[in-house]
């Protein structure tokens, strides 16, 4: 991954293993430093990272060294996303809360294909009466947990996303 695709709350996985944070752990990323550099190694950026499991110490990993992790089904769930069972073309899942500034936001993720592979698309709007467009976000192609949590933010929704 690079420093700018990263922010401080993103939750990436360690591909390879590093000084103190072991490969396949998942972290939180608590700071990045675009500018940090190991010209010998061509390595350009370094994030500060906490692991979620409490066997290994804090540390600093290259942004090089972080990959992102895939969106499932089974994520979204454990988050209260609910499956629409009515839905025949996608599966889509909704998430209706009241954490932004409107009073209820839904947010709606949908998978078209199956696997990796599959095309997403990521919607949030108000709700009820004012579903003409304004203030709506719709964003394709969302594959990855720490995009989710982006797009979570552009929309004023405070969630912590659960692995």
């Amino acid at each position: 991954m690079k420093a700018n695709e990263l922010f401080p709350g993103a939750l990436v996985r360690v591909k390879r293993d590093g000084l103190c944070i072991k490969k396949a752990t998942i972290v939180e990323v608590r700071g990045i430093d675009a500018d940090d550099k190991l010209a010998e190694k061509g390595l350009v950026g370094s994030s500060h990272c906490r692991p979620l499991d409490d066997d290994q110490f804090e540390g600093g990993i290259w942004c090089e060294y972080l990959d992102p992790i895939p969106l499932t089904p089974e994520i979204l769930e454990k988050n209260g996303f609910m499956i629409d069972k009515n839905e025949t073309y996608c599966k889509r899942y909704f998430f209706a809360c009241n954490l932004g500034k409107v009073p209820q936001t839904v947010v709606e993720f949908s998978f078209y294909g199956e696997g990796v592979s599959a095309d997403t698309l990521f919607k949030c709007w108000t709700k009820p009466e004012s579903c003409d467009g304004e203030n709506s976000i719709h964003i394709c192609d969302l594959k990855s947990v720490h995009q989710l949590q982006h797009a979570l933010r552009l929309c004023e929704i405070d969630k912590t996303i659960v692995l």
